[in-house]
């Protein structure tokens, strides 16, 4: 495992922008709002022969401690620092040393963890404050920076990597990892996503809460399963465009829809106890667009089961009816809050749909089963004249795309495009995946 290196701090100080900056790119939602972080973030750092997992953290606010979710980001940020070997402990040089700032400090030393006081907003002018009052802490010398500017991150990541080992000396590196599947998991507010992804996880990752929009930003965690790392991606609620008013909200569901682009398989969960609304339809639209493999969960099963008295079997019945575009995704239910839950099946699920999604047809089984098709239903004479077939070649995987070579493309009409799918899907076992054709006149 790579060593932890956790962004840790008051609300407001530059957490996420600290983060972004190291990562290199916008990974979190950054706003001038306080507590937009709720969950802790991961990003993999390569830096020289060091690799290392940076961890961003919400903040911790007095003035809301005493709320559910801010209770919840508490123990997020005492879990991080409990589980990282390396702690940025990152102030505000213009408000100085509060009372958060104390006791955080107090809790760091506690666990005896390998800490790096950061003074962030360096480059700020009038400032009230001077670097050396930060040594009342007690945790070292202060290493100021600018998150928004930049300034001094390169050298804030050599200080860094003083604590981490060679890359060379790690157990597992990233780079060793053959099959990883990127997972999204994407659905309505309040449909269990979150409580989803921490029963697969088997810990809390994500802060779950009943308030619809707990989930903000994209969360991402992995797990190793039967030879596979499965990193998933927990997204914010995503609701329909006119029912967006917050700002927050917006960019969590344009972070939410660019990560069904990034995915190989997106789990669309929906509440099984209520029918398949619109926009549950128009989230499954999307990921048909996009061409990605999906598993649909019924999620909080057994409260159908408990007050509705709807047998499984026709729940999955109507699901897959109303579900028809999505050509056969395989459609699960699922408990996720429940001592006797159990998610294996699903994450079978997901390697069987993955060696689908990944899959490499050989040249000569292609070309015999489309002089097959050819053979057995020549397609329609088209104004007098008739489509030739040469020959087919897989050209990418997820999805399965093939280019086959004709006389004229032209002459291959819509009902024939389809048969020679179908033929396909049932020959190499491609049901419920998207793929792709090109017809190409050969040259």
């Amino acid at each position: 495992m790579n060593t932890k290196v956790a962004i840790i701090g008051k609300s407001n100080t530059g957490k996420s922008t600290l983060f972004n900056r190291i990562a290199g790119f916008r990974k979190a939602i950054v706003l001038s709002e306080f507590g937009i972080t709720r969950d802790r973030n991961f990003s993999d750092i390569k830096w020289g022969n060091k690799t290392f997992t940076l961890v961003d953290t919400g903040g911790l606010d007095y003035l809301t401690k005493k709320e559910s979710i801010q209770r919840k980001i508490s123990e997020q940020v005492r879990i991080a620092i409990l589980e990282s070997e390396v702690i940025i402990f990152l102030l505000d040089f213009m408000t100085g040393i509060q009372q958060e700032d104390i006791d955080i400090s107090k809790m760091i030393k506690k666990n005896n963890k390998k800490t790096i006081l950061v003074i962030n907003k360096c480059d700020i002018k009038n400032k009230n404050f001077v670097v050396s009052d930060f040594f009342n802490l007690g945790l070292g010398e202060p290493f100021p920076i600018s998150a928004e500017q930049g300034i001094n991150i390169y050298d804030l990541l050599e200080k860094i990597c003083e604590f981490v080992p060679d890359t060379n000396n790690r157990d597992v590196l990233i780079d060793e990892f053959e099959d990883i599947v990127k997972i999204t998991i994407i659905g309505k507010p309040n449909v269990g996503k979150s409580s989803i992804l921490n029963a697969i996880l088997k810990e809390e990752r994500i802060i779950v809460d009943e308030t619809p929009g707990t989930t903000r930003d994209a969360i991402e965690a992995s797990i190793d399963f039967n030879g596979y790392r499965f990193d998933f991606i927990d997204t914010a609620g995503l609701r329909r465009k006119k029912e967006v008013k917050d700002i927050v909200e917006y960019f969590g569901n344009l972070r939410s829809l660019k990560s069904i682009e990034k995915a190989d398989i997106v789990l669309l969960v929906l509440d099984a106890t209520h029918v398949i609304s619109m926009q549950d339809k128009r989230l499954a639209s999307k990921i048909v667009d996009e061409k990605k493999a999906c598993i649909v969960l019924l999620n909080k099963y057994d409260l159908v089961k408990k007050n509705i008295g709807i047998d499984k079997n026709y729940l999955l019945k109507i699901s897959k009816k109303e579900l028809s575009f999505l050509k056969d995704a395989p459609i699960l239910t699922s408990v996720a809050i429940d001592p006797k839950k159990d998610f294996l099946p699903i994450l079978n699920k997901i390697i069987e749909v993955f060696k689908k999604y990944n899959k490499k047809i050989s040249t000569s089984e292609l070309n015999n089963l489309l002089q097959n098709i050819v053979n057995s239903r020549p397609p329609k004479l088209i104004d007098r004249k008739k489509a030739r077939f040469y020959y087919i070649t897989q050209i990418g995987v997820k999805p399965p795309s093939f280019k086959i070579f004709v006389n004229n493309p032209e002459l291959i009409y819509n009902s024939y495009q389809r048969y020679i799918e179908n033929q396909f899907i049932n020959q190499f076992d491609l049901k419920g995946i998207p793929i792709d054709f090109i017809f190409e006149k050969r040259k």
